[in-house]
């Protein structure tokens, strides 16, 4: 326990040392805030810019439109998305992006698709809140009847991230960083299985750029 501690310790200095040579790396410091400026609040108009285009669709991907919720019809959706009470959230945004079968046989054996959700909060506690409570439920779903779950390797920058497969192949990914929670979502029967960190990656990268006052797509 001691040695874990003075890990946490070590990081903390770390990261002080960092930011006092003009920040992190990683990019995140927006997430993270420093002493002038508090951690970036996403608006609506961000989430939007934020979640991958049409235009970023990966290769075997036809992205979808962009919806953005705010106020109570948000909070409601969380709230039965989460088991929690989503307080402090703002806005929430989602998008799909179905299998792109063209010139492959039968389209009609494949209708995987993958999900891209952006929760957007007042503070980093309350992303954490709700964070924490949508992994329990997830993990719940996953394991529910003696089920086990898959975990699946996410290494795509986030502060935070679980991943898991379940018994049916559905694979679920969820990220915090800083005030932003997003869950990369695939579920379905693919040609070739998607690979899930580099699409969690395209989500953290196009959050990072947003967060910094650029448009992913330029």
């Amino acid at each position: 326990m001691s040695k874990a501690i003075r890990g946490i310790a070590a990081g903390v200095v770390l990261t002080a040392v960092l930011t006092a040579c003009g920040g992190s790396d990683d990019g995140l410091d927006a997430f993270r805030g420093d002493g002038d400026k508090p951690p970036v609040t996403l608006t609506p108009d961000m989430v939007r810019t934020a979640l991958p285009s049409k235009a970023s669709a990966p290769k075997g991907f036809e992205g979808d439109d962009i919806e953005v919720e705010v106020g109570d019809e948000a909070v409601e959706a969380c709230a039965e998305s989460t088991e929690s009470n989503c307080g402090g959230l703002l806005s929430m945004g989602g998008t799909d992006f179905d299998t792109d079968d063209s010139g492959r046989g039968d389209s009609s054996e494949y209708d995987g698709e993958v999900v891209f959700g952006i929760l957007a909060f007042q503070s980093p506690d309350d992303a954490r809140a709700t964070y924490k409570a949508l992994v329990t439920e997830e993990r719940r779903k996953a394991e529910k009847d003696g089920k086990k779950a898959k975990p699946v390797e996410i290494a795509a920058g986030a502060e935070e991230t679980e991943a898991f497969e379940d018994a049916e192949g559905e694979t679920m990914v969820m990220m915090r960083m800083g005030s932003v929670v997003t869950v990369v979502n695939g579920d379905g029967t693919f040609v070739e299985k998607p690979n899930y960190n580099d699409l969690a990656k395209l989500q953290v990268d196009r959050l990072k750029a947003t967060a910094q006052g650029m448009n992913p797509d330029a």
